[in-house]
């Protein structure tokens, strides 16, 4: 059996300034399953194969980042039985449908499956305005994707596995949701071989701030918050788990080995919510004399980091670390439940600063139902944390992403 993982290049409004993309980690998590499980992959990251291409969309004003589709569909093996691609921002959603329908009519006899966050928010949605895929796996996919391939290679009918969307005889069926990873150390280390790593570490491109061979690289998995505005709980769902530290040490050493890595930048949802569970990574980064420079660049939460955790992050060479507050209303933030207190925050942050640790603080104005004044009270924060030294406070507009309460009260 030949599989196929595509990761269509990023593409982006003529107008936007984010031009850069990140490694496909999902992807790459996936191409090991395949490799675990004995069968041919191929992997292509269209981004990653041509960092500095820049082409024009001119259907929908927008410019994508790498190759084009007409030379995705020459990379892939004719004999490919399994296709599957990558679909994880809503805006990306037109020109991801165009390439998903042009592969299926170039390769008619392959199954096409498709998987990620926006995939897994709209599914009847994307089935439908797509007619090119058979398939949607929901939520998190190494064991329905194993399942999928052990299934096929005894050409053995998948409709029946949990975590599956897709449409018969004109009707949409979603199979039963599908439990949840526990053990995640078990899941294997991501192919940055199928995926090349190695454009991103020689062009400095990452998720993150700061120059150098910064490698993605994931802790834990899943949030146990509810926030209205994240898609979290229609993708993991509300159960959250950490690695074993000690797994994760063995994968750093391998990665600094192999590819000579100068930093780390955790790609988690929410990294820091155990305390015992950052501490005990601190110390073991100290005792293995792993001296990267690393970053927590997604925004997390203060709860868990008071100045003894503080000190140790720090100690261990974290430098750029990322809260997210949303808002400076109260009010605004019991209506989003985003289950905070923003005076706890605010002392977590000014520790976080005297331990010499660059911050960054993300807000939000625009969300449903929200006053002028609560927009205020959230400029007046932003205010505020420039005073007491927070490097940056990004101020972004509310967007109702699917799979998010917001989406679907709106």
């Amino acid at each position: 059996m030949i599989v196929t993982l595509i990761r269509l290049s990023l593409n982006v409004p003529t107008n936007d300034a984010n031009t850069e993309p990140t490694p496909p980690i999902g992807l790459a998590y996936l191409a090991s399953v395949c490799k675990q499980n004995g069968v041919t992959v191929h992997g292509i990251d269209a981004s990653g194969r041509n960092l500095n291409k820049i082409f024009k969309i001119p259907k929908y004003k927008f410019r994508g980042n790498g190759l084009e589709i007409k030379e995705i569909i020459d990379l892939i093996d004719p004999s490919t039985e399994i296709i599957g691609v990558a679909s994880m921002f809503s805006s990306e959603w037109p020109y991801v449908r165009d390439c998903i329908n042009l592969l299926k009519e170039k390769f008619p006899k392959a199954i096409i499956i498709v998987g990620g966050e926006h995939a897994t928010a709209l599914p009847e949605y994307n089935l439908r305005d797509c007619k090119g895929i058979d398939y949607i796996v929901l939520g998190e996919g190494e064991q329905t994707w194993e399942e999928i391939i052990k299934r096929k290679k005894l050409n053995q009918d998948i409709k029946d596995l949990d975590g599956l969307a897709y449409i018969e005889n004109g009707k949409f069926v979603k199979t039963k949701p599908r439990v949840r990873i526990k053990h995640i150390d078990e899941i294997p280390w991501p192919d940055w071989e199928t995926f090349p790593i190695q454009p991103y570490l020689d062009n400095a491109v990452s998720f993150g701030p700061g120059a150098g061979r910064n490698m993605p690289i994931l802790a834990t998995r899943g949030c146990p918050y509810e926030c209205t505005f994240c898609s979290n709980p229609v993708m993991y769902g509300r159960r959250y788990y950490t690695r074993q530290v000690a797994d994760l040490i063995k994968e750093i050493k391998y990665y600094i080995d192999k590819y000579k890595i100068t930093g780390l930048q955790f790609y988690d949802l929410t990294a820091i919510i155990k305390k015992g569970w950052i501490i005990e990574f601190c110390k073991a980064l100290k005792e293995n004399n792993i001296n990267l420079q690393w970053s927590l660049p997604s925004g997390t939460r203060s709860e868990a980091l008071d100045l003894d955790t503080l000190k140790a992050l720090s100690d261990a060479n974290l430098r750029y670390l990322v809260y997210a507050p949303e808002s400076g209303s109260v009010e605004c933030l019991t209506n989003i439940k985003k289950k905070i207190k923003l005076s706890n925050m605010e002392k977590s942050i000014k520790y976080a600063i005297s331990q010499g640790i660059t911050v960054r603080a993300n807000l939000i104005i625009g969300f449903p139902y929200e006053t002028r004044f609560q927009i205020y009270q959230t400029l007046f924060l932003q205010l505020k944390y420039a005073f007491i030294g927070v490097e940056e406070i990004p101020l972004y507009y509310f967007n109702a992403y699917p799979g998010t309460e917001l989406f679907d009260s709106l």
